[in-house]
């Protein structure tokens, strides 16, 4: 069957899923997914449909991938519908996240480059980068290349921002598969969107397993702390990096675990699922008076209050600064955004130890700790 089929045999039930999007949302219509907003897995007549909402305009399409075991891959970066041939054989994987959850899936010897591996804490992955097994493809914003052209991987994992391309990674011909998990506005919404990877290699079962028991987990810790919280601490996040502070919008997935862990985020009421630009004055307006302040270090030098205040004074206005109530995450020292992506429930056990200590005794925390004075 010709890519031209494919297109015509599917086009009724791509119009469907593009009318029904609401605010850039995927239509419930014979969803394989339950949390995630910004995918849809569905079946057609010629293999599984998967239709990506594009999370920065309303009611569009990011990117369509008609998953096939019997036709040849067809693929164009300027077409928004294209045919994928699967099982994937070899891929070349751009973020530590996404290459961490092939491990966790058994997918490992599917991965034949990866880039950024200095962020990359996996000692399966960084023995088999050792051996020459899997090849470094460099930065992902600057990926190499030639590298990957010898490699002829079936697809290239990329993540993608607002209004930005990926270079001459587009005219290779090689399909891009679109990672837009980090913008979904649910936890659990975004590991999800494990079901769709694991597809590219034919591993719909694994990941079935695997997302369930994520999914218990993190519903047990949200009930236990809705059934036993006794009060809701106010939380703000981050710091001002240039003239900007960019602040996880309400509906992203760090402000809903805030909110399944007992707190009350801050800017709780914004509907952005990604990171919105503030002035420092519109956060303190909002968040001076916040009881804890939970912020990520990606320095390689140790955060103190009082280098903290040296990076901008008028952090000391801040009642978590004067009360002592900062907790810091040291993204050098700890496999954060590689290990807690896709495993929400990490993450959102590690929010009730610091927003409810009662009710987390004797566990011992990973990410954060208390900065230092």
């Amino acid at each position: 069957m010709t890519k031209l089929t494919h297109i015509i045999a599917t086009s009724s039930f791509i119009i469907s899923l593009l009318c029904s999007c609401n605010s850039g949302d995927i239509s419930e219509t014979n969803n394989k997914m339950r949390y995630a907003e910004h995918i849809n897995i569905a079946d057609t007549e010629d293999g599984e449909l998967v239709s990506l909402a594009n999370p920065w305009k309303k009611s569009s399409i990011l990117h369509n991938y008609l998953l096939s075991y019997t036709e040849d891959t067809e693929y164009s970066y300027t077409s928004h519908t294209n045919t994928i041939n699967i099982p994937l054989k070899r891929v070349v994987v751009m973020t530590n996240s996404h290459a961490r959850l092939l491990v966790e899936l058994g997918l490992t010897d599917h991965i034949a480059g990866i880039c950024e591996l200095e962020y990359i804490s996996d000692s399966t992955i960084n023995a088999l980068c050792g051996s020459g097994q899997i090849v470094d493809c460099g930065n992902a914003l600057y990926p190499n290349i030639e590298r990957i052209i010898e490699l002829s991987p079936d697809a290239i994992l990329v993540s993608p921002f607002e209004d930005t391309g990926y270079g001459q990674l587009e005219k290779l011909g090689i399909p891009l598969i679109e990672c837009a998990d980090y913008m979904e506005t649910s936890p659990l919404g975004r590991a999800e969107w494990c079901k769709f990877y694991a597809r590219l290699f034919n591993a719909a079962a694994v990941a079935d397993t695997f997302f369930t028991n994520i999914e218990i987990r993190y519903n047990e810790l949200k009930q236990y702390v809705a059934e036993n919280a006794t009060k809701k601490p106010t939380v703000m996040v981050d710091t001002k990096g240039g003239s900007a502070w960019y602040i996880p919008g309400g509906k992203s997935t760090i402000g809903q675990m805030i909110a399944d862990a007992g707190g009350d985020y801050i800017f709780s009421y914004d509907t952005s699922s990604g990171s919105i630009p503030m002035s420092f004055e519109m956060v303190y307006e909002k968040a001076h008076n916040a009881d804890v302040w939970l912020l990520k270090n990606s320095t390689t030098h140790d955060l103190t209050y009082k280098s903290l205040a040296q990076d901008f004074s008028s952090y000391k206005e801040f009642k978590p600064y004067k009360t002592k109530s900062i907790w810091v995450c040291d993204v050098y020292k700890v496999p954060y955004f590689e290990r807690t992506s896709f495993h929400p429930e990490y993450l959102l056990e590690e929010y009730v130890s610091i927003l409810h200590p009662e009710l987390s005794t004797g566990y011992i925390r990973q990410w954060y700790h208390q900065m230092a004075e």
